[in-house]
């Protein structure tokens, strides 16, 4: 079979720029290309295809391509992390940094943006709001693993890759039933990534429903959340999160690091 938007498939990719591998589902490529991450996940990676997780540009690859295909594709900037805007470089008063002097490189967050440090001069400090990777052409290797038919085990998939935890599900009559144990929502990430979840279930799954039922044993759980990966910003923010659920979190990590250091 070859590929269709809403597919649900499981892909092995490796991301470089500038010749510089800045994020990979291979652990050994990792450890190799001193980007390991211990907090990273590493393995095969669920892409739901057309649902905005990747690059335009490697989205688009994949369609008409067959389960065990393996290339490479160079995705320009515009359909990879966008070009460069010099209009997102703004100067703000150093007063905004209370808790941290600003220093050239160092990652920012201010009225719910991300970007950069890029120039510090007196009491002015210049921040760049692009992608880390705005302007350049991203290198993907990839091979396409395996796709999965089941609509059951396609939102097991969803749960395992967007919630760290064990959860119950079940569909009936196109309805699903989601179980969480109530100390999720300690997480307040978790808010959000529900929300998301259940519009991407809605939409990909042909469901007419989806509940969440909380759960209390009063024995505790542990759970380590991780954010719907995001096309444009690799810190997520509350709207893209909900819309849909691009690379993981792991994979932001590894592209400012490889950013930080071009």
């Amino acid at each position: 079979m070859t590929l269709e938007n809403g597919d649900f498939i499981k892909i092995d990719y490796t991301e470089s720029v500038d010749d510089q591998v800045i994020a990979t589902t291979d652990k050994d490529v990792a450890t190799a290309k001193g980007i390991y991450d211990e907090e990273s996940q590493y393995g095969p990676r669920l892409i739901v295809v057309g649902a905005g997780q990747i690059t335009k540009g490697l989205e688009e690859d994949l369609v008409g391509k067959e389960i065990g295909y393996s290339g490479r594709v160079e995705v320009p900037p515009e359909k990879a992390f966008g070009m460069h805007d010099p209009n997102k470089v703004e100067t703000v008063p150093v007063t905004r940094f209370k808790e941290e002097k600003p220093v050239v490189g160092m990652r920012v967050g201010t009225e719910g943006r991300y970007g950069t440090v890029i120039r510090v001069i007196g009491r002015k400090v210049s921040v760049d709001f692009n992608h880390p990777l705005a302007g350049k052409t991203v290198v993907y290797d990839y091979k396409i693993l395996e796709t999965i038919d089941d609509r059951l085990e396609k939102l097991n998939s969803l749960l395992k890759t967007f919630a760290r935890a064990d959860l119950e599900a079940k569909i009936e009559d196109d309805v699903a039933t989601i179980t969480v144990p109530w100390e999720m929502s300690y997480y307040k990430e978790w808010f959000m990534i529900r929300r998301g979840l259940a519009e991407m279930m809605l939409q990909h799954l042909d469901l007419k429903e989806v509940d969440f039922v909380e759960k209390h044993t009063g024995q505790r759980v542990s759970a380590e959340l991780i954010s719907p990966p995001q096309k444009a910003e690799e810190e997520p923010s509350a709207p893209a999160a909900e819309a849909q659920a691009e690379s993981s979190e792991g994979t932001a990590a590894q592209e400012d690091t490889a950013a930080d250091s071009s």
